[in-house]
């Protein structure tokens, strides 16, 4: 049986190119990109200032892969809604991206840029008082041929859920 030479180097081709791009696969990545004059966390669209129960709040910050924070586990989660309790002075976790009330949404873009939005729907559960929404992630940056993956999170404003207005 007669093989074919140009099919032949048609299959070395192939073989050469899968095995070099899955070598090259992890310098190839994308690294997380920052616009310019914002860090990773910044607060794009902040919450508004007051919410009843039943509505949704929404906060959209400067975000990063999510695949990154499965490869290093510095947060075990990506967001909270937190609840100051004002007898002692501290933040309480009401939820986290576990939570059916919640929703983190990852929107990629161009050349490395992204964004995270986290919706907390309001349940008619929720105590009246001051909260807070809580961004945790890792963003992906090169150092020389190494990819570093660098842990950050962010707190914006608060906001008041009341039962009327």
């Amino acid at each position: 049986m007669r093989q074919h030479p140009q099919f032949m180097d048609h299959i070395l081709c192939l073989l050469t190119s899968s095995f070099s791009e899955s070598l090259l696969r992890p310098l190839l990545r994308y690294v997380d990109r920052a616009p310019v004059g914002t860090t990773f966390g910044d607060v794009l669209q902040p919450a508004n200032p007051k919410y009843r129960v039943g509505e949704v709040v929404e906060v959209t910050f400067v975000g990063a892969n999510p695949k990154n924070s499965a490869e290093n586990k510095t947060h075990q989660t990506f967001l909270t809604v937190e609840k100051y309790e004002a007898t002692s002075a501290t933040w309480k976790i009401m939820h986290n991206d576990a939570s059916w009330e919640t929703r983190f949404y990852w929107h990629k873009g161009l050349r490395g840029h992204s964004n995270a939005t986290i919706q907390w729907h309001i349940p008619d559960t929720a105590q009246p008082g001051t909260y807070r929404i809580r961004y945790f992630g890792h963003n992906r940056k090169k150092n020389f041929l190494k990819a570093v993956i660098l842990p950050f999170e962010s707190t914006p404003s608060t906001f008041d859920v009341v039962t009327t207005w």
